[in-house]
């Protein structure tokens, strides 16, 4: 592949899968603050399980985070050893806010997703991980 992606059958790709949900220009993104480079975005993402497919692992953690369902999942490629997909989410609020906190009582964590415009990446110099994965999208 070009663009930055490598071949999807690359064996140590498969430890960990992030999945784009687009609405039009935005991309739903996870949002952590890096002490060296502030903010960090990067489409939600999880470990593969071995023996798991990235798909069912990354449908596996929309519906545990979020509850939501995933359509039209097709494979972008791989990008910083990660196997990035692409998909659509079956409920409609997801895409109503312009983001939004989750507080996993289990692990006591908290996920921060919001929508960005693939513009802002560019005009505002924020980075999307991994590496790559802007310029295919």
């Amino acid at each position: 592949m070009t663009d930055g992606a490598t071949d999807a059958s690359d064996d140590a790709a498969g430890t960990r899968a992030a999945c784009v949900v687009r609405s039009l220009e935005e991309l739903l993104v996870e949002e952590t603050v890096d002490p060296e480079r502030g903010h960090v975005f990067r489409p939600l993402t999880t470990g593969v399980a071995d023996g798991e497919s990235p798909e069912h692992a990354v449908r596996q953690a929309f519906a545990d985070l979020l509850g939501v369902e995933l359509e039209w999942v097709t494979e972008l490629g791989t990008y910083g050893g990660v196997r990035v997909l692409e998909a659509s989410a079956d409920q409609s609020w997801l895409y109503d806010d312009d983001g939004f906190t989750v507080f996993d009582p289990e692990s006591g964590e908290t996920t921060r997703l919001t929508w960005l415009h693939r513009e802002d990446f560019e005009k505002y110099g924020e980075t999307l991980e991994p590496p790559g994965l802007l310029d295919a999208l």
